[in-house]
């Protein structure tokens, strides 16, 4: 048995040719959800009977998952069970020994289906519990792992999506898309599903992705950032408004903002050390996200370190006095701004 690539897993869904076990999983949940349904149509049909297909959410007993497993199918050749979301992380040693043995052995008349639609992907690291899930099911039955897509392939998705819309979106325009957007695939396609509503079968312009497409947290609170380095005031009250307005917690934007300087931080003391992005990944366990420390090496350059330390003492404060005072909340943020606007100008004369 083994690891398939996405067009290995295609394949075999598209022949018939299925394995009695599966795990499906990966940092791209649209995708995970995408193939499991089409794995699920293909074991169970489009609208299964209730004797031939069983589906178990998070928190299930083993002991109902694997009794389902066993029963025969009924009006069909085969039993399709699906568990989605199995955190294996949290099982105890005793549930996962009983896991991997039943795992060893699943009925011919049953295919077993593992998948993570909606859990955070682990890192699978040796030693962890859920290495022991992936190690039984690559020995036993099929894995397929699907991680982010990069800019490019999501760019090819976009105009792909607006094309069977009847729509036409340009390469350019696509990747604006995902500048603002962000690179999730659930969020991009009802981005575009919105956006081809409007255009009716026309083009996608950029006249409408600036007037429908919303900024998700991120892509604006990066924006903030950039603005304080470029000390534009106006600019940076602008995007943090813009967050107030899309109505984000400001619980959130300050964590976010938080990580953007923290990632800042960490590439400036590195480059002093002489250390790259990659050993600091390593160091601080970044794995797929290592490309969160190679935006932030470039924005690190513009700052002083002991700026640096000086704006994360801020935000460090404003997290306390957002935790435990009863003061406004959005005036705590927009009081913080002030004064990393203000170190920021003091660092640079």
């Amino acid at each position: 048995m083994a690891k398939l690539t996405e067009q290995d897993f295609r394949r075999e869904v598209s022949t018939g040719q299925l394995k009695n076990l599966y795990l499906i999983y990966g940092d791209e949940k649209y995708l995970v959800k995408k193939y499991t349904e089409q794995l699920v149509n293909k074991a169970a049909g489009k609208d299964p009977s209730a004797f031939d297909y069983a589906r178990f959410d998070a928190g299930t007993p083993l002991e109902e998952i694997f009794t389902a497993s066993e029963q025969l199918p009924v009006f069909a050749g085969r039993k399709c069970v699906t568990v989605l979301d199995y955190n294996a992380e949290a099982a105890n040693e005793s549930d996962l020994k009983m896991l991997e043995s039943f795992l060893a052995d699943v009925s011919p008349l049953t295919i077993l289906i593992f998948s993570m639609p909606t859990l955070e992907s682990p890192d699978g690291r040796k030693g962890s519990k859920f290495k022991r899930l992936l190690t039984a099911a690559e020995k036993y039955g099929t894995v397929l792992e699907l991680p982010k897509r990069e800019e490019l392939a999501l760019e090819r998705h976009l105009v792909a999506w607006a094309e069977r819309s009847g729509c036409r979106l340009d390469p350019i325009n696509a990747s604006k898309i995902i500048s603002q957007c962000g690179n999730d695939m659930t969020l991009l396609r009802n981005e575009i599903d919105k956006l081809c509503a409007y255009a009716d079968g026309g083009e996608i312009t950029r006249d409408m992705i600036r007037l429908l497409v919303v900024k998700n947290t991120e892509v604006r609170v990066f924006a903030l950032a950039d603005c304080i380095r470029k000390n534009d005031f106006n600019g940076a009250y602008k995007q943090l408004f813009a967050l107030f307005e899309q109505n984000e917690k400001p619980e959130i934007i300050l964590s976010v903002l938080s990580s953007a300087y923290i990632d800042m931080y960490r590439m400036r003391v590195a480059a002093e050390s002489g250390k790259k992005a990659a050993d600091v990944a390593a160091d601080f366990q970044y794995g797929k996200r290592e490309f969160l420390l190679r935006n932030a090496q470039n924005q690190a350059s513009k700052y002083s370190t002991r700026t640096l330390r000086r704006i994360l003492d801020r935000i460090l404060q404003t997290d306390i006095k957002l935790k435990s005072s009863p003061a406004d909340k959005r005036i705590l943020l927009e009081t913080l701004l002030a004064e990393i606007l203000l170190a920021v100008k003091e660092g640079q004369n």
